[in-house]
């Protein structure tokens, strides 16, 4: 009985409707005063009990000298829930709608840790729809899996690595700065960006790797132009290299430091 009750109470009867209704539907027809004695429950917490299952349409009222009332068979109790369900989950909805922030606030979320790393690019990839831009040197068949899924299901993916990946075949389009196979020696960072709408940048620094995902859209056009521009470069590279050196350089910190000479 208990277990039965504890049911009832999740489609919203209080405990003393819920013992009302099955002591009806036991015993059949009775009035209030019978339901206390046999319940050993205050009157008035019957009666009042009585009345909101009478007024949503759970018991019916018997006129008699005594107001007795019978249950309603469990299938039409069911069907009044069913229906007040839905009525209160339309008016929610409604109400809900009109107190909702037009525009949602940016965030930018914290992640550490290889494993929780390889999870957020997992979950990115696994909910991506149209594109993926992904710019690294970490060993990305650790979700190889996820990739192939995403590009069965249409999705382009658009990966620029430093050095050749060997693993991937077409429709994945990798981009790379040299011929040289990939050993994923000392990874330093990933970016990728999901539909032009989300991004996620990680970097490993002293052996902490460290990681941002935010749906910001000026952080994510930021990466997904500097994906962009580092398959630019790659490309111009290979069309003349000597043109690249002398027209496109610029002498910076930063070349001397990251450029392949």
């Amino acid at each position: 009985m208990d277990s039965l009750i504890e049911k009832l109470i999740n489609f919203g009867l209080t405990k003393t409707e819920c013992l009302v209704y099955v002591t009806l539907l036991k015993n059949g027809r009775s009035n209030g005063y019978k339901i206390a004695k046999e319940l050993n429950i205050s009157r008035s917490n019957v009666y009042q009990s009585i009345e909101s299952l009478y007024r949503n349409g759970y018991i019916f009222l018997i006129m008699t000298e005594s107001k007795e009332y019978e249950a309603k068979a469990p299938e039409l109790l069911f069907e009044e829930l069913e229906r007040k369900f839905k009525e209160n989950a339309e008016i929610l909805k409604k109400e809900l709608k009109k107190i909702q922030k037009t525009q949602k606030d940016d965030y930018f979320l914290n992640i550490e840790g290889y494993e929780n790393i390889i999870l957020k690019l997992r979950e990115l990839i696994s909910v991506s729809e149209k594109e993926i831009y992904l710019n690294t040197d970490f060993d990305l068949r650790v979700i190889e899996q996820e990739i192939q899924t995403a590009v069965k299901r249409g999705v382009r993916i658009i990966v620029f690595s430093f050095n050749r990946l060997d693993w991937v075949e077409p429709p994945l389009e990798n981009y790379y700065k040299t011929e040289v196979l990939e050993n994923y020696k000392n990874p330093k960072r990933i970016m990728l960006v999901s539909d032009l709408e989300k991004s996620f940048i990680a970097t490993n620094t002293e052996g902490k790797i460290k990681g941002i995902f935010t749906d910001n859209k000026v952080f994510t056009q930021i990466v997904s132009e500097h994906i962009h521009s580092d398959i630019y470069m790659s490309k111009l590279k290979k069309i003349d290299e000597e043109i690249f050196k002398k027209n496109i350089r610029i002498g910076s910190l930063h070349e001397q430091k990251t450029l392949v000479k």
